[in-house]
């Protein structure tokens, strides 16, 4: 087991990650005609200075489809996240955003991973390939974490394959998330928040600040975070003497240029800085701990026990992060439509050290991962003007990635610097697209909207393996051939919609679309000296998507309600599973493979009421019965069937916000997520959980004070896959990262 692990991590440089993520439905004042902002999906809101989110609907605008569109008309399932709404639920990092949309979970690795976002019922893995895609200003990110959110000003959750407008890595969905831009009068925000649990305590400042350089032509701002915090899970047999600490740092700079009045440039840069001492990225822990306990409490734990929140992990740990990002965006306003152009590049090195694959005290293994990825964005586009009877958009885009990465081992005890590193592997990719959409309202029924779009993609994915070998121990040892493997992958994607508006209240919708990731390579394969192109090479992935959808407002915009249905289907689908030979003869089931299937079907429900102008309720719901058709996992077991890996069988949120008079509010919420299978095969569940969170607070002009608590039920709940011990194979545990307990604090914030 240990070693298919290695291998897996290994590999995984030559997937081609998809990009990386509705929550209560967003209440918002009046949205103000979307400005130009860094990236694609251009547009910002943001909240008055006196924050409190409540009165009547008036028109919430989604900009992820590259031309703003009220969420009543748009024909697809989505959700928006103002300013407002985001200070409401005290948004403040990406993992609280799956309780807050529907149909979405994310799986993690641990308190500092990258996330991978599951939407209906179509899954992502870090073993496999993320499937939804991540815009954040208009820069992509393939694989996200969680430091990225700071001093947001509107999310969009769109659910569906986006792959006409976005490309191959938003088969599932897609999110667009926008920070606070410079504007054309001096504002800033000043917060401090301190938060404790039961393994330690955590304290975090951020803040913002924006205004005029030179007036009527040059605007910008600097936000910034900081924080400490200890770990989620404390490491009680740690042999570096350090429990788990994580620090951070963010800082963020942007521009805004109006040199005239038909031409508008944005750009926007930022650092990032983690450093984790006697943390690792991916923290397994048993989810049995009375059985864990009784295995190996006497015999290798010294007596110890772990409890909730503790571990007993002997591997010296230690994880840093460093992220430089870059992003350009022009807006042209011609007598006849606008150009826009992007430009976006990002530098990621990581380094994280202290895997323990026996996952307890004793010191047998332990294994390191370090990366250094580099990727260019580019696009430019051109919009049509709105009329009457419909419009379009033209564009060509540009993807390149640059990854390479090395993994390694310490076997038996030891220190941060006696980790083996094993050969370097590289990959690389280039995406080329064009695209083009439009919508049509015929002339004898103007509320029918006919929407259409196609795009043609064409990847390239390659890989080099340089020669060597690592030593697992215990007399294993993996064998690195040299090896340069390439492939092109090509995919048309079209999209079709139609909606009807039934007077002011009511618009219903269909629509159809084709997601696609591209194929990738097994490294484990070289390793295993076969030469194959079954076993060396996967093929491209494909789904098809459809839905019906109806959204309802009420005369008085106090009350708004949303619901879809969609089936989901993909016969090439990616995944661990038995590799073949030319004869069709089994391998190895260690490999990934695209011969799989998989069907998603279900539903989701949205709802907002604004009954006064103090109270605001909010709820959701939504159901998934995602099967897989197909999967051999091994020569005897085909999953067919079996339920999709980390996806509940439903989700839910109902949630209320009260605001006297005075300025003093209260919030309380209840998330429900139902059973879900941490595994492919079943074994290992998720039972059905309900966490609440509660926030009391007083919001003024001049800020705010809260307190607020999350899950404060305390419930234990896993949080990404899991796995059987990565050393002893199946001792009857299954092992998996663990979500936050339940955690309490004080936010103190300022505004002028």
């Amino acid at each position: 087991m240990m070693l298919d692990v290695l291998r897996r991590t290994g590999s995984a440089l030559l997937l081609c990650p998809a990009l990386t993520l509705a929550p209560p439905l967003a209440t918002a004042q009046a949205a103000p005609p979307a400005s130009p902002d860094t990236g694609p999906e251009a547009g910002t809101k943001t909240a008055p200075d006196t924050g409190p989110n409540t009165g009547p609907i008036e028109n919430i605008v989604v900009t992820g489809t590259k031309r703003d569109t009220s969420v009543h008309d748009a024909p697809m399932g989505v959700t928006v996240l103002d300013a407002l709404t985001i200070q409401d639920a005290r948004l403040r990092d990406f993992r609280r955003l799956d309780d807050l949309v529907p149909n979405v979970k994310f799986n993690e690795t641990g308190q500092m991973s990258s996330i991978f976002i599951s939407i209906r019922g179509v899954e992502s893995n870090p073993f496999v390939v993320n499937r939804a895609a991540v815009y954040i200003d208009g820069i992509p990110f393939r694989e996200l974490n969680n430091a990225v959110l700071n001093q947001v000003d509107s999310i969009e959750v769109l659910r569906g394959p986006q792959g006409t407008l976005y490309g191959a890595n938003s088969e599932s969905g897609l999110v667009i998330v926008r920070t606070r831009a410079p504007g054309d009068e001096t504002t800033g925000t000043l917060r401090l928040t301190g938060t404790a649990y039961s393994a330690g305590f955590g304290i975090e400042g951020d803040g913002f600040i924006a205004g005029p350089m030179v007036e009527d032509v040059l605007s910008g701002s600097l936000s910034f975070k900081v924080g400490r915090e200890d770990a989620y899970m404390r490491n009680k047999a740690s042999s570096i003497g350090r429990e788990g600490l994580l620090r951070e740092a963010f800082v963020q700079g942007r521009v805004r240029f109006t040199p005239t009045d038909r031409l508008t440039v944005d750009a926007t840069g930022y650092l990032i800085d983690l450093m984790a001492p006697g943390l690792f990225s991916q923290e397994y822990v048993a989810l049995d701990i009375d059985r864990y306990n009784a295995l190996y409490a006497d015999s290798l734990n010294g007596g110890r026990r772990m409890t909730r929140f503790t571990m007993l992990h002997d591997a010296p740990k230690r994880s840093t992060e460093r992220e430089i990002v870059a992003g350009l965006n022009a807006t042209y306003a011609l007598d006849y439509g606008q150009i826009d152009t992007a430009v976006s590049y990002r530098h990621l090195e990581t380094d994280n050290r202290g895997l323990d694959f026996d996952s307890t005290a004793a010191a047998f293994v332990a294994g390191s991962e370090a990366k250094n990825e580099r990727y260019w964005n580019a696009e430019i586009r051109f919009t049509s003007p709105e009329h009457d009877r419909g419009d379009y958009i033209v564009g060509a885009s540009l993807y390149d990635e640059y990854e390479d990465r090395y993994l390694a081992t310490l076997l038996g005890p030891g220190g941060l610097d006696d980790y083996v590193a094993a050969p370097t592997q590289k990959g690389d990719g280039r995406d080329y697209a064009v695209f083009a959409s439009g919508r049509y309202r015929p002339g004898f029924l103007p509320d029918l909207t006919i929407g259409a779009g196609i795009r043609y993609d064409r990847a390239k994915r390659g890989t080099v393996q340089t020669p060597g070998e690592l030593d697992m121990g215990g007399g294993t040892v993996i064998a690195y051939p040299e090896a340069v493997l390439s492939e092109p992958f090509d995919a048309v994607l079209p999209k079709g919609s139609i909606s009807y508006a039934i007077g002011d209240a009511w618009s219903v919708y269909a629509s159809g679309a084709k997601g696609y990731i591209p194929g990738g390579f097994n490294l484990a394969a070289v390793q295993d000296g076969f030469t194959d192109p079954n076993a060396l090479r996967y093929g491209a992935e494909s789904l098809w998507s459809r839905e019906v959808g109806a959204k309802w407002r009420s005369p008085d915009r106090t009350l708004r309600f949303s619901g879809a249905l969609f089936y989901i289907t993909s016969d090439n689908w990616q995944e661990l599973q038995v590799a073949t030979d030319d004869q069709g003869r089994p391998i190895s089931s260690d490999y990934i493979g695209s011969s799989a299937s998989i069907r998603s079907q279900g539903f989701e429900i949205e709802g907002h009421w604004a009954p006064t102008e103090a109270l605001t309720l909010n709820g959701h719901l939504g159901y998934v019965d995602a099967e897989y058709r197909d999967l051999q996992v091994d020569p005897e077991t085909n999953l067919r069937g079996q339920a999709v890996k980390f996806v509940p069988a439903y989700d839910g949120l109902l949630a209320a916000r009260y605001q006297w008079p005075v300025g003093v509010f209260a919030r309380v919420e209840a998330v429900f997520t139902g059973d879900m299978p941490l595994e492919a095969r079943g074994e290992g569940e998720q039972p059905a959980v309900v966490t609440l969170g509660a926030q009391l607070g007083l919001e003024r002009a001049w800020g705010s004070v809260r307190l607020f608590a999350e899950n404060l039920t305390n419930r234990r709940r896993a949080s990404g896959l899991a796995l059987r011990n990565l050393a002893f194979g199946n001792d009857g545990l299954f092992y998996a990262p663990i979500e936050a307990p339940r955690i309490v604090g004080l936010e103190l914030e300022g505004r002028f």
